[in-house]
């Protein structure tokens, strides 16, 4: 038997494992012996990566810490692979969602609250649609959890808004324990996802714009070299292909093309396709700082590809290399930077080509082969 008590969504039931030994020993009769002492504690998630962990763990949070007595505390999941964080559609367009469904995420799993299945099922014209009571104990690729904080009853909105605000009193558990069961709800439709999560709201809510907020804001996270990490990321519902992966898979396929463009065994208009394609997924990730480090990238392999279609084109491109090179050098692309002044040196006079690599190339050189 198994079981984990911040997923008792079942209305009427609880569990807790005390119970489960008292069955057994129950059970066992004068065999008790067999029936170990505690119970054993699985905290490695073989079903979703920690993208989706972090962000089930951020609600288990909640559940400890303003619903004390309501489940025992364990520690939190972790998973065998990283990945991508969920993904938040905004103040979405329902006719976008169903668009978004027929077109590019066939297959997807819509989870809502239960008695509003059935009417999302036909509002979007989608047949996967799933009440989250109804879908626990299964798993599915992709999930889209749809107006669960929108959703929630008036009476709970500001309630909801001021627990992620932490301007709670201490009487908060006995004042609102349907919020318990809310933050069980949302930790079990959000453990139902494998590879894929988004959370979805359809229309500005006092919950629904706080838990975005909560989301998608930058917290310390001691475990992680970058410091701060928002839990979620915003995509861009506008625009149906940004809707299409979440911020973090963009930036995966990005890097992924990027790193492709940068290898020393394919044509420089090979790289410079590569480099397009992962300019277009930085943008779709609204990551700046990527556009432009691929971008800077992008103009120095075209201007190697200028100078080696003819000598006579050389002319003049000093100090547009010059710029490119401060570029790259800004950017710590020191490899691409190096492919570029090997390229222009031949073609620079005498003197200025050994100042050149006597004060800038070699230092450039031994920085890039040696980080």
């Amino acid at each position: 038997m198994a079981g984990d008590p911040a997923q008792s969504v079942v209305e009427g039931t609880d569990f807790r494992f005390e119970e489960i030994r008292s069955v057994g020993h129950y059970v066992a009769g004068d065999r008790r012996h067999l029936i170990p002492e505690k119970p054993r504690v699985v905290n490695v998630n073989f079903r979703s990566h920690a993208g989706i962990l972090n962000c089930a763990g951020g609600f288990l949070d909640l559940l400890f810490t303003y619903f004390k007595n309501s489940v025992k505390q364990l520690k939190k999941d972790h998973g065998l692979f990283k990945g991508a964080r969920p993904g938040v559609f905004h103040k979405v367009e329902v006719e976008q969602l169903a668009a978004l469904l027929r077109d590019s995420m066939q297959g997807a799993v819509v989870l809502t609250h239960d008695d509003s299945a059935s009417k999302w099922k036909e509002s979007l014209g989608y047949e996967l649609v799933y009440g989250i009571r109804e879908a626990k104990g299964l798993e599915f690729k992709t999930v889209i959890i749809l107006d669960f904080f929108g959703e929630i009853p008036q009476a709970l909105q500001k309630p909801w808004r001021d627990m992620l605000l932490s301007r709670v009193d201490d009487h908060f558990e006995l004042d609102y324990p349907l919020v318990e069961t809310h933050l069980k709800l949302i930790y079990t439709a959000t453990t139902r996802c494998i590879e894929q999560l988004f959370f979805a709201e359809t229309e500005a809510s006092v919950a629904g714009d706080a838990v975005v907020r909560w989301l998608t804001k930058m917290k310390r996270d001691e475990s992680n070299s970058n410091g701060d990490v928002a839990l979620a990321t915003i995509n861009n519902v506008s625009d149906l292909d940004s809707m299409a992966m979440t911020n973090d898979e963009f930036c995966v396929v990005g890097i992924d093309n990027a790193e492709l463009a940068g290898s020393s065994d394919i044509e420089l208009d090979q790289a410079i396709n590569y480099l397009k394609r992962a300019i277009y997924c930085f943008e779709k990730a609204a990551n700046g700082e990527l556009v432009d480090k691929a971008t800077v990238h992008k103009q120095s392999v075209q201007l190697r590809s200028l100078l080696m279609t003819s000598a006579e084109t050389a002319v003049g491109v000093e100090e547009e290399a010059s710029h490119v090179v401060e570029k790259l050098l800004n950017e710590n692309l020191l490899l691409e930077c190096t492919s570029l002044l090997d390229t222009i040196i031949p073609i620079l006079p005498e003197y200025t080509r050994e100042k050149l690599e006597a004060e800038i190339v070699s230092k450039i050189r031994y920085d890039a082969f040696t980080v």
